[in-house]
This record gives C-alpha cells, sequence and structure tokens, in this order.
C-alpha cells in the first residue's frame, strides 16, 4: 500500500474523533440538532413515499440522518461508515448493529439487497475522482426497481466555497451544479440537482431575500454559464438520480 493510500486511511479511520467532531461538535452532543436541516431539505421528496422502504445511508456518520429518518417513520435503515468512532457513536444512539464499519464499495459490493433509497450526504465530495464511477455503478446496482439515489454535497459556488472545500483533509473533489449532474448522468438516467434551503433563515439572510435585494444580487453574483439560477448562498447542492443505465 501506497503511503499516500495508508495516511487517507488513517486520516478516514480516525475522521469521527478528529475532523468530524472540530467541523460539527453540537450534533455529538444531541443528534437531533441536524433535524431542522433534513426536514428543510429532504422532507418533500420522501413524504410520498412509503415507510416499509429500505433505506442506505453511505458515509453515515454520526447517525443523525438515520435517527431522523426513523422519527418520520422509516424503520427498515441502516448505514455503514469507515470510522470506527462514528460507527460506535452512531450506534450508541440508533442500536447496535444498524450502522456498520467498512468501505462503501467493499459493503455494496459484498451484498445484494435491494435498496428503495441510497443516501449519500457529505460523501462524495471525499471520494477520489478516480473511484467516483466505480462507487455510483454499486450503489445503482443495489437498488431495487424504480429506486432512487439522493446526494447532497457541498456547492462550489457558493459564496464561502474556499472554506467548505478547504475545511476537510479528506475533500477529494468539489461539485457545481453542472459537475455533480454530469457525474450522475452517466450512472443514471434521471437527474435533477437544485441547491438547498436554510434550516432556519436568520434576519440578515431574511432581509437578503426581499425581492429588490434579490435581483440586485443576482445580477452581481453571476457565477458563468449555466450556473446563474444557483444562488450563491445555497451551501449544499442535492440531487436525486433514478433510472440506472
Amino acid at each position: 500500500m501506497s503511503a499516500d493510500k495508508s495516511f487517507r486511511n488513517e486520516l478516514l479511520a480516525r475522521y469521527g474523533e478528529t475532523q468530524a467532531r472540530q467541523a460539527s461538535p453540537a450534533v455529538y452532543e444531541d443528534p437531533s440538532v441536524a433535524w431542522p436541516y433534513y426536514e428543510a431539505n429532504y422532507r418533500s421528496m420522501l413524504e410520498p413515499l412509503s415507510r416499509e422502504i429500505r433505506i442506505c445511508e453511505v458515509g453515515s456518520g454520526h447517525g443523525s440522518l438515520l435517527a431522523w429518518l426513523r422519527s418520520t417513520g422509516f424503520q427498515h435503515v441502516e448505514g455503514v461508515d469507515a470510522s470506527p468512532s462514528d460507527v460506535a457513536f452512531a450506534n450508541s444512539h440508533l442500536g447496535q448493529g444498524v450502522v456498520v464499519l467498512g468501505e462503501a464499495a467493499t459493503f455494496l459490493d459484498g451484498r445484494r439487497v435491494d435498496f428503495d433509497l441510497v443516501i449519500m450526504k457529505a460523501v462524495l465530495e471525499h471520494v477520489a475522482k478516480g473511484e467516483l464511477g466505480e462507487l455510483l455503478r454499486l450503489i445503482a446496482r443495489s437498488l431495487a426497481p424504480g429506486g432512487r439515489l439522493l446526494v447532497d454535497v457541498p456547492n462550489m459556488d457558493w459564496l464561502l466555497a474556499s472554506h467548505e472545500r478547504y475545511m476537510d483533509l479528506t475533500h477529494e473533489v468539489g461539485f457545481t451544479r453542472e459537475s455533480l449532474g454530469a457525474l450522475l448522468s452517466i450512472v443514471f438516467a434521471d437527474v435533477s440537482v437544485r441547491g438547498s434551503r436554510l434550516a432556519r433563515p436568520s434576519r440578515t439572510q431574511r432581509w437578503f431575500r426581499r425581492p429588490l435585494v434579490a435581483v440586485l444580487r443576482r445580477a452581481f453574483y453571476v457565477l458563468g454559464e449555466g450556473a446563474s439560477d444557483i444562488l450563491f448562498e445555497s451551501r449544499s447542492l442535492i440531487a436525486v438520480a433514478r433510472s440506472p443505465r
């Protein structure tokens, strides 16, 4: 194994106790603090789905998303993560065995389970560019007929995107709406991408969204060809992919 690969494995193995707790300490005190974001961004997509579907979260980290899914009625949930400390923390509030320790590709390749929904929140940016296609094809193969993939990644058109890109040592790649859509379209025939919504907009953020201010803002922050409808304040991009090719 190369020195680079060995060090990367060490970073991922210690991710929960180092990088994750530095970036998101509050969620390790109370996993429900992240729930307003899930409500604002995932609820509308999940609402029509049967509560009996099988859901897998790839890179489940602290397990707060799986806990939120359970709170909304989905009981057949599971996850996989490469960080031993995150797996232990997630299972401490979800129940033993809900999240398993392992690499996503190995986990998916070793099982022939038909998932109705696979979720990757803040995961795809950690995958080396040369490994993205293989991982997405394994996910596509794991989906049941009519199943879908939900992806949530940092938005590189965001105003503070450079901080988001480099705040984490394990980030390998950054995405705009165009590049995320292009990547997913290689594996899936039906792909949609949008900007994330704020869970609780501050007074300043609400002022920033007034109609006249919004027009001036959009005129000033022209992000390039094809990108002007992704507002620069959307911190994340959320994609839904269906119909594997």
